[in-house]
């Protein structure tokens, strides 16, 4: 095996001494290494020495302050790994909450407030994450089918289930197990009268669906 040229020791002195102001070219020089062998191991260093000063210390009196490291480098576009570089001395930085919402997390928390439900096109973790921190989405499955929802709009997801997803039979029995799933009792003529309007969907989509494969045996 060879070798490592530097040594744990030897880069925990040289991330000092970048921290001081010393170059990448100084420290190799002193080291004896290439210059990239300082980049690679002390690249987290020096992606936090890359923003201005007055930025670090916004961030360390935010910390301080009491605000998360992740919130902290949101406020001043910063990843949250730099603000552990510049926060490690700060105690109990680690146990500060580091929770942030992602892009995606926010487009489907937004679908979530708007439309009461996540019933497709939506990924299974992202929302389980989401559901740690608000505990008011509440998650079924009927018909080998995994959907979400807000507690209280139950129906708007039940009438939703079927509408995006006419593949799954819909029937008076149907609707009745799914509301009692959800811990509703809904009524015979609300249940048949959601079974009328989805009906003709799920056919058209099994006739469109064997169109579909006729063509492409026929192709083949």
């Amino acid at each position: 095996m060879v070798a490592k040229k530097l040594t744990e020791k030897d880069v925990e002195e040289i991330k000092k001494l970048l921290q001081q102001g010393k170059t990448t070219v100084e420290c190799a020089k002193l080291y004896n290494v290439h210059q990239s062998t300082i980049q690679y191991r002390c690249k987290n260093i020096l992606k936090a020495n890359a923003h201005p000063l007055e930025t670090k210390l916004k961030v360390i009196k935010k910390v301080k302050e009491g605000y998360s490291k992740a919130e902290a480098g949101l406020m001043y576009g910063v990843s949250p790994h730099t603000v552990i570089t510049w926060t490690k001395d700060i105690p109990g930085y680690k146990f500060a909450g580091d929770y942030i919402i992602r892009k995606h997390g926010i487009e489907l928390l937004n679908r979530l407030l708007c439309d009461g439900y996540l019933i497709s096109d939506f990924v299974v973790s992202t929302v389980r994450g989401l559901q740690k921190h608000f505990p008011m989405i509440r998650n079924a499955r009927f018909k080998d089918k995994t959907f979400y929802y807000l507690e209280g709009r139950e129906e708007e997801a039940i009438e939703a289930f079927f509408r995006e997803k006419p593949d799954r039979v819909i029937s008076y029995v149907a609707v009745q197990e799914l509301s009692r799933l959800l811990g509703l009792n809904v009524n015979k003529k609300d249940a048949l009268k959601l079974t009328r309007k989805y009906t003709r969907q799920h056919r058209m989509y099994w006739k469109n669906r064997k169109i579909i494969q006729y063509r492409l045996n026929e192709w083949i």
